[in-house]
């Protein structure tokens, strides 16, 4: 005769080890999927996503965030474009070491933070002849440098470090004067639950044009990578990687990005369809010219900051060609 308690034992043993097994074949059905997403998400994708989850906020609370804005508005923007250009241009003259070149970096670095506060000021009509000023100063004491340092190569080393104040600070800074535009005219946020506080038109002409550059990428990227594989390459001297199907993608979601926040940024929509495809082009091309610089320099990427894009001058290669050709547009043209 059997004993019920050892019958149950005997059934509540095995009802486990069909659970254990159960547990078993469910965590590696679920390390099978994750695996199989994993393969099929682009490479870099997810320290992609890192750095946009968290440099999007970032970037919208610097770029709305006012300060007492009837004596400095935009000041804190205006504060973190300087310590970005100044990051961005000690990640090129690093690079530029490395290559064996002797930039004057000291000089550099004050000329590219005084390239963004004198165009705050320029932008508010004040020290409108302090730029020319500036630039006559830097490069003579910029050559003068070079001549005391007794440099086997002068020229070289005064080329590259202007061009760098040049690239970097000067082009950077249309970013600041794109936050200028419209001054008094503001756009209130939309909010789920209506309308939220009332933010200087600028600053949404600024996220529009930095939207419209990013996710020109983005697009890119994308297309590239779902739709490129036996594509034609745009420029395989300059970025193997880069097609001719990635580059349309990125004119497509450019185009498409600008009617969106065009609308936001109260932009005209013929304007938002010219303007679209005009800063996708040229993202583009300012892509493939920092590459030129990386390949002639030999390095990958200037920096590596920024998870999955490298350094903040690999992240802002493409908005130093749309901001200042943005800010003449909307400038001239549209205001």
């Amino acid at each position: 005769m059997s004993d019920p308690f050892r019958d149950a034992q005997e059934r509540m043993r095995e009802a486990q080890e069909r659970a254990a097994a159960l547990g078993r074949e469910y965590a590696h059905e679920a390390q099978e999927r994750a695996k199989a997403v994993r393969d099929a998400m682009p490479p870099g994708l997810p320290k992609r996503l890192v750095s946009a989850f968290v440099g999007i906020p970032l970037i919208l609370a610097l770029i709305f965030v006012e300060v007492w804005p009837d004596r400095f508005p935009g000041i804190v923007f205006t504060l973190a474009v300087a310590l970005i250009a100044l990051i961005c241009a000690s990640e090129y003259f690093k690079a530029l070491k490395h290559r064996g070149f002797r930039p004057n970096e000291q000089l550099s670095y004050i000329g590219v933070v005084v390239l963004q506060f004198a165009a705050w000021n320029v932008s508010r009509g004040q020290l409108v002849n302090f730029l020319p000023v500036m630039l006559v100063v830097l490069t003579i004491a910029t050559l003068i440098n070079q001549v005391l340092r007794r440099e086997s190569e002068p020229v070289a080393n005064l080329g590259v470090t202007l061009f760098g104040v040049a690239y970097v600070g000067w082009l950077v800074s249309y970013l600041v004067f794109l936050r200028s535009l419209l001054p008094g005219q503001s756009i209130a946020i939309p909010l789920p639950w209506g309308d939220g506080p009332s933010v200087s038109h600028g600053a949404w002409l600024t996220l529009y044009v930095i939207a419209v550059t990013w996710m020109t990428d983005t697009g890119a990227y994308a297309f590239g990578v779902r739709f490129g594989k036996n594509s034609r390459k745009l420029a395989p001297s300059l970025s193997p990687n880069k097609t001719v199907v990635g580059a349309i993608g990125g004119l497509v979601t450019a185009t498409l990005t600008s009617l969106l926040w065009g609308a936001w940024a109260h932009l005209p929509w013929y304007h938002c369809l010219i303007l679209g495809p005009i800063l996708g082009a040229l993202g583009q091309v300012g892509d493939l010219c920092e590459s030129a610089l990386k390949r002639d320099l030999g390095i990958k990427d200037f920096g590596g900051i920024m998870p999955g894009h490298g350094g903040l001058l690999d992240r802002f290669d493409s908005l130093l060609f749309t901001a200042p050709i943005a800010y003449y547009y909307l400038a001239l043209i549209v205001t």
